[in-house]
């Protein structure tokens, strides 16, 4: 057989051996071995960079919402300007009431009684509810602005807190500190 009698189609084709099919066989089945085996490799290592992808957005998530509510509890200038002025206007309202009154029966009974409930409300902050709690109440707003309960107790416990409180809101403290 010529080469040039294969180009141009002259060949008798009886003449041609078959094709050995084992070997054509084998051909295929490396090639389809060796396809699905860099598919699964391609698709694992993409799985693996998207769940690495997926654990850094949450915890990216968690930062911002920490941080949100952090951000939420600092007071704006006229929140300090209306707490300043909130304590005042009661001794403000006491001084009005005072001088505008001009019986002196009036004046004694009205301060006399805000002052008292004030000065024993001081002994009742032994017992405090955890959520009330000044040093617990932000973790208690952190969870209600949805950062996970394991993030929080761990913060907790990083501040040096007892972090079993967070999941007994309503147990009494009896060294709360109310503000």
């Amino acid at each position: 057989m010529d080469a040039n009698a294969t180009i141009t189609g002259d060949v008798d084709k009886t003449k041609i051996p078959p094709l050995n099919q084992k070997r054509i066989l084998a051909f295929v089945n490396h090639f389809l071995i060796s396809t699905c085996t860099f598919l699964n490799e391609f698709a694992l290592g993409c799985e693996t960079k998207f769940v690495e992808m997926e654990r850094q957005l949450q915890k990216t998530e968690a930062s911002l919402v920490i941080l949100e509510a952090k951000l939420a509890s600092i007071p704006t200038d006229s929140e300090i300007v209306g707490d300043t002025n909130s304590p005042a206007k009661p001794l403000q309202a006491t001084t009005e009431i005072d001088e505008a009154p001009t019986p002196a029966v009036e004046e004694p009974p009205v301060p006399e009684p805000e002052l008292e409930p004030e000065t024993e409300q001081e002994p009742e902050l032994a017992g405090v509810r955890t959520c009330e709690d000044i040093r617990y109440r932000k973790f208690f707003k952190m969870l209600h602005f949805g950062v996970p309960a394991q993030a929080v107790k761990q913060k907790m416990k990083s501040e040096g807190l007892d972090s079993q409180l967070l999941d007994t809101p309503d147990r009494i403290l009896e060294d709360g500190v109310r503000e």
